[in-house]
């Protein structure tokens, strides 16, 4: 934890005693017994008294644990009665309810420590019988407590209520991605880039965690205010992992939506945690933003199957600019090893934000640059054959150079920021023409 002028400030209750609180903030070096000290104080405690320090699912810290401590959870302090669980969800009040999910449901709350909202997903662990439920429950809460990334919905605190499990997460204001495209599709080419940059973003940041969501659609992308510019992911409760580039030779699912299942999934030939997976879901995604429509339709679900199983599917209308065309024809196609990947995806949508007057037919992509996989941190690290013109390399150079010292300087894992992108763009219009005239 790094020493600055501005630490970060946590709330102490007292335990079973919400009426009696204290602030705190965590200089660097404060140990646990610090804390618990100048509690007492506060307080008005006895001193000989002998307390512990409680995060709110009633665990006792250590003084490893204060890095990790997030400002908007409440701590608890015990003067060693056992800890009172009504405690952490007695610093909220509830507004209304938000939906019923298969686990359980969602309430609106308002957090009387920030004033801000959030919703709690209370799922009843009463209803659930299968260890696949079990594993799918912490699965959710141990890849969300891991993902920090500013499109991908923020697990503020867990913790147990009697029969019930709660999550403590951001409230996303502005809605379901589904509903958007049903009421405003389809969405204009300038505003599915806009959308499509941040999931990808954010999905390439999963896959660069070793994580395949598996179950990505309209659904579980939520507008974070009204105003529908941020989105957010949600629902990561049949997330896979995946090690060393490879897919997880243990870890099988036939997890998500049937209209955005991979073939392989469908006919059991590789179902297993690849990042293909999103990848065929993505598409999928991005296809409906564009005509208000899923690809793969039928009466049936055998019908549907039939579809995805076969890569049947019409091609986007004509009046929508070929890059678009492109790029969905690269993310569904029926082998996963010949789907685009997220490397690849990134560096279409950054090439063609803007650009004209540029060969975009068939085949001329592949033959300017063969891109492959490199090791990649989670910037744009791509490498490339030969046979680029030296303007275009200089151009991919300065690209290039957009991504450690900046996120080192944010103590940030996640990719830049896309208007960080953009202001270096401006740099480079002139080594490379610039194209797709309706992004601006």
């Amino acid at each position: 934890m790094e020493e600055n002028s501005n630490p970060k400030s946590v709330t102490i209750f007292l335990n079973g005693k919400l009426d009696k609180k204290c602030e705190v903030k965590l200089y660097k070096r404060l140990t646990v017994t610090d804390i618990i000290q100048g509690c007492k104080e506060k307080l008005s405690l006895n001193n000989h008294i002998k307390c512990k320090l409680l995060d709110s699912r009633g665990e006792e810290l250590s003084d490893d644990d204060l890095e990790f401590i997030n400002n908007e959870e409440p701590l608890f302090l015990s003067q060693g009665e056992k800890f009172a669980k009504s405690s952490s969800m007695a610093i909220y009040q509830e507004i209304r309810k938000l939906g019923q999910g298969g686990f359980g449901t969602v309430y609106l709350y308002r957090s009387k420590l920030t004033n801000k909202e959030v919703a709690i997903k209370f799922v009843d662990l009463r209803k659930i019988f299968s260890p696949q439920d079990v594993q799918r429950l912490f699965s959710e809460i141990s890849i969300l407590r891991g993902l920090k990334h500013r499109n991908i919905v923020d697990l503020i605190d867990v913790f147990d209520l009697e029969n019930k499990s709660c999550f403590v997460m951001e409230y996303c204001s502005g809605g379901e991605l589904k509903e958007y495209v049903q009421n405003s599709g389809p969405l204009s080419e300038k505003e599915v880039y806009r959308i499509v940059i941040q999931i990808v973003d954010a999905i390439r940041y999963c896959h660069n965690s070793s994580i395949v969501h598996r179950d990505l659609k309209l659904e579980n992308i939520l507008f974070l205010r009204p105003s529908h510019k941020t989105v957010k992911i949600v629902d990561f409760g049949i997330s896979g992992m995946f090690f060393l580039g490879k897919a997880s030779e243990n870890e099988r699912s036939d997890a998500g939506s049937l209209h955005y299942i991979a073939p392989e999934v469908l006919t059991r030939s590789d179902n297993r945690a690849n990042p293909a997976l999103d990848i065929w879901s993505l598409g999928c995604i991005i296809y409906a933003m564009l005509t208000k429509t899923l690809p793969f339709l039928g009466k049936t679900r055998k019908e549907i199957m039939s579809k995805i199983i076969n890569c049947e599917y019409q091609p986007l209308p004509t009046t929508i600019s070929k890059p678009w065309h492109k790029l969905i024809k690269g993310m569904l196609r029926k082998r996963p090893d010949s789907r685009w990947d997220m490397i690849r995806i990134s560096d279409h949508l950054f090439k063609y934000k803007d650009l004209e007057n540029v060969d975009v037919s068939e085949d001329s992509f592949e033959k300017i640059s063969k891109i492959v996989p490199a090791k990649s941190n989670g910037f744009f690290n791509v490498r490339r054959d030969r046979g680029k013109t030296p303007d275009k390399a200089n151009a991919i150079k300065a690209i290039r150079k957009v991504t450690p010292n900046h996120c080192k300087r944010n103590n940030s894992n996640t990719p830049p920021e896309p208007g960080i992108l953009n202001r270096r763009a401006t740099n480079i219009e002139k080594a490379v023409p610039l194209r797709f005239k309706n992004f601006k």
